[in-house]
């Protein structure tokens, strides 16, 4: 009897994490409309350390992507192209080039990713996602996913039960500690897809960053080679 309860237990969480994630899908602006998504360039502000910076964020699918941030005379700029990454650094009339490490172009990997583990999870077989439970997140009802990577959670997400947005996102550690956490916020709808325009991240009590986006160019066509590593 105990096994027969378990497995309805196991089906009807299943269900809800289906219902939420179609909810999820719908609210983006539908499974078709986010598929289209081939290229973003997105501009704004981001505070960091104190300081406030410029950037420009431009990727491509499938995993092409490039990351300025300038302030003054200062700009960085770091890219990857699906096999190398690199970051141009100018500080004043100097300027240095060189490759980035396997962590930082593991980074940059995954956020040239275009898809959420939320987004058609059933054709990523690396993930398994469960519901671990509902919560108030300030004054919105959020339902609790958790997302595990061949068997080991790596993030939460924090989706509001009503509208199906991601509020909120928390990795996990290694050794099972929560880490950076990213809240999502003011939303608005961009030629059919929704996207936040505010994005905060934090570890414990201490911000990280703060990003505030301008502008969101969906499709602009970018060309491949403007992702390659510079020459100068």
């Amino acid at each position: 009897m105990s096994s027969s309860f378990e497995a309805m237990a196991d089906s009807g969480d299943a269900l809800a994490v289906q219902r939420i994630l179609e909810r999820y899908t719908e609210t983006l602006g539908g499974a078709r409309a986010v598929a289209a998504l081939s290229s973003l360039s997105i501009e704004g502000s981001q505070v960091q350390g104190g300081t406030s910076y410029q950037f420009l964020l431009r990727k491509k699918r499938p995993n092409s992507i490039r990351y300025r941030l300038s302030a003054g005379e200062t700009s960085i700029v770091c890219g990857f192209n699906g096999r190398q990454g690199w970051q141009r650094t100018k500080v004043g009339g100097e300027v240095t080039i060189e490759d980035l490490s396997a962590d930082q172009i593991s980074v940059l990997r995954d956020e040239a990713n275009f898809d959420s583990p939320l987004f058609r999870h059933l054709e990523k077989s690396w993930n398994q996602i469960t519901l671990v439970g509902n919560e108030q997140l300030d004054d919105t009802h959020v339902n609790v996913l958790e997302v595990k990577k061949f068997g080991k959670p790596f993030a939460r997400y924090y989706l509001n039960s009503r509208s199906g947005l991601i509020l909120k996102r928390v990795s996990i550690n290694p050794d099972g500690t929560l880490g950076l956490e990213t809240q999502y916020r003011d939303y608005r709808e961009v030629d059919g897809c929704q996207f936040a325009f505010e994005v905060e991240n934090r570890l414990g009590d201490q911000q990280v960053s703060l990003v505030k986006i301008e502008t969101i160019e969906v499709n602009p066509g970018l060309l491949s080679f403007y992702f390659e590593k510079p020459r100068n």
